[in-house]
């Protein structure tokens, strides 16, 4: 008798698919049954599901037959959150394959770089609009700096309270206007300076990301 299996579909960010190559390229396995066997491995491991953030383009979608139970103990121990699973089981497959995970291509460097010029310039637009009262534009010590920095983050909360309170609509406009690079760039810098090793580790990942787009020029 036949296993039972569940049709199931797979939507992975270019870096999971160049995982994936990387997997088929040393096994000589078809992507479909890697996922099958990362999806296996995960839950025999009891690994997590991968965090990540998600890319919306240049995705693929993989449609994989998983075996019943496989599909059913995720969907228990998960609700149901295959491909972050996949993703967990398909990097423990590269460790134990001996392995790296793909460096970043230069074209890649590029795209961030620019994104991160677009990012500051925003923000320097941003500063140079608070009131100079609330928000002081030339800072000289750590005492002004962090008044100033709590002054801007009073000021943003306030303004975020219209959209807290506000309807689906006025969310969906501050959707469409604000760029998340801008938000994601802001957010994990306020994150770091809370542990000076992982500040050390943010900016160094920064400046490195920065020094090898600036060495393409």
């Amino acid at each position: 008798m036949s296993e039972t299996t569940v049709r199931c579909s797979f939507t992975f960010n270019v870096e999971h698919n160049k995982l994936l190559e990387q997997l088929k390229t040393k096994t000589g396995k078809e992507k479909k049954q890697l996922i099958r066997e990362a999806v296996q491995l995960a839950l025999s491991k009891g690994l997590a599901p991968a965090q990540y953030r998600w890319i919306d383009k240049n995705h693929r979608i993989y449609v994989v037959d998983l075996p019943g139970e496989d599909a059913q103990k995720a969907k228990k121990l998960w609700k149901g959150r295959l491909t972050p699973l996949a993703v967990s089981g398909i990097i423990a497959m590269i460790e134990e394959q001996g392995l790296r995970r793909p460096e970043v291509t230069p074209e890649e460097i590029q795209r961030l770089r620019e994104s991160l010029e677009k990012i500051f310039e925003n923000v320097r637009v941003m500063d140079q609009g608070f009131a100079k009262k609330e928000a002081p534009r030339h800072v000289t010590d750590n005492t002004s700096a962090v008044r100033a920095v709590k002054a801007t983050l009073l000021q943003l909360v306030r303004e975020l309270e219209f959209f807290k309170k506000g309807t689906e609509a006025d969310r969906k406009r501050f959707r469409e206007s604000i760029d998340p690079m801008e938000i994601g760039y802001i957010t994990s810098l306020l994150k770091a300076l809370f542990d000076e090793d992982g500040f050390q580790r943010w900016i160094l990942a920064t400046e490195f990301t920065m020094g090898k787009g600036n060495a393409r020029r």
